[in-house]
């Protein structure tokens, strides 16, 4: 009777002071992906990014891109994108590098101001020698545009281990996951 007496008082001990079990820790939030847009052919890419990937690719079109229909394609925004400008180009979108396989991810779309890349892949139409700050080594998979084929490059200044030239892939492949440090287009 004794311990029963006493194992209530510690259990009313409690209840008084406020200890209950500790809570379940916070989980964290989930990561939001991003969606950016860089011009290629500069010294230093500057990324400028938005929380959707229609708002980055109406600012990578300079406003022109605001009558897509809902659901539309990556593809399909990009082709009418680029389809809009024809000889006065304005922006045309030669690639989006992703964060995640199969083009999933935050995603980083690169523009440039010379149209499309040329057929032949022995000169180069852009390059950056350093991705924007936020993306060195994060690129998982690719999409190429307006006839370019990618290099990419493990180091700055177009060093280290290469793939490419090569169009879309759903994977870079292990030599270079998450190790993409400069581009160029071709």
């Amino acid at each position: 009777m004794r311990k029963l007496h006493r194992a209530a008082m510690v259990i009313a001990a409690f209840a008084i002071v406020g200890l209950t079990a500790p809570a379940a820790p916070a989980t964290a939030a989930e990561p939001v992906d991003k969606h950016c847009v860089a011009r290629a052919n500069v010294a230093e890419p500057q990324a400028i990014c938005f929380d959707t990937f229609d708002k980055a690719l109406q600012f990578a079109s300079g406003g022109v891109l605001y009558d897509l229909p809902k659901g539309s394609s990556v593809a399909a925004k990009v082709d009418a994108l680029n389809a809009k400008f024809g000889v006065n180009v304005v922006n045309t979108v030669i690639s989006i590098e992703y964060t995640g396989s199969n083009h999933t991810g935050s995603d980083l779309i690169w523009v440039g101001q010379s149209g499309n890349c040329s057929t032949s892949t022995g000169n180069t139409d852009y390059t950056i020698s350093s991705m924007p700050a936020g993306w060195d080594n994060v690129i998982t998979s690719y999409r190429a545009y307006a006839n370019c084929w990618i290099k990419h490059f493990e180091n700055t200044g177009h060093g280290g281990a290469v793939v490419g030239y090569e169009g879309t892939r759903s994977y870079i492949g292990g030599a270079l996951d998450n190790r993409t440090s400069s581009q160029r287009w071709s």
